[in-house]
């Protein structure tokens, strides 16, 4: 919890109960969690509060929006590099097509891509096939 008081010091937010219960419901998911679930483990929360507090952790660089499979948004927790000005993510967003997870897949060379005549201040990577974990489920041993 101090880990993620102290997220919220850097970015000049109070730590607010509210605050840190989104952000711990986040941090220990073990992908990006979809909104649906954020709003079932915060059951106390109103609607309204849980929107304005998750706009304000993206606005502010904390957590980003993964992706958004149908009407359903997944959010994970950003990483050191991003702030309130920028969200750099060096990484994909993986949905698996058999378990749904949605994952932020890190690689070890920077994605670099260029388009003539245009100049990319962000971008965004998804990708969808099957994750390790299903691929093992489903091969003979």
């Amino acid at each position: 919890m101090e880990q993620l008081k102290e997220i919220l010091r850097k970015r000049d937010l109070k730590a607010t109960s509210t605050r840190l219960d989104v952000l711990a419901t986040i941090s220990n998911y073990n992908s990006a969690i979809p909104y649906s679930e954020i709003q079932k483990s915060l059951v106390d929360f109103d609607r309204v509060t849980l929107y304005r507090t998750i706009n304000i952790l993206v606005d502010k660089g904390i957590i980003h929006k993964a992706t958004t499979i149908g009407e359903e948004a997944y959010f994970a927790m950003c990483g050191t590099t991003c702030d309130s000005e920028d969200h750099q993510h060096d990484h994909i967003h993986f949905t698996c097509k058999v378990c749904s997870k949605v994952s932020c897949l890190h690689l070890s060379d920077k994605i670099m891509v260029s388009v003539p005549g245009h100049q990319i201040d962000q971008l965004n990577i998804e990708a969808s096939g099957i994750c390790d974990a299903c691929l093992d489920s489903t091969s003979p041993n």
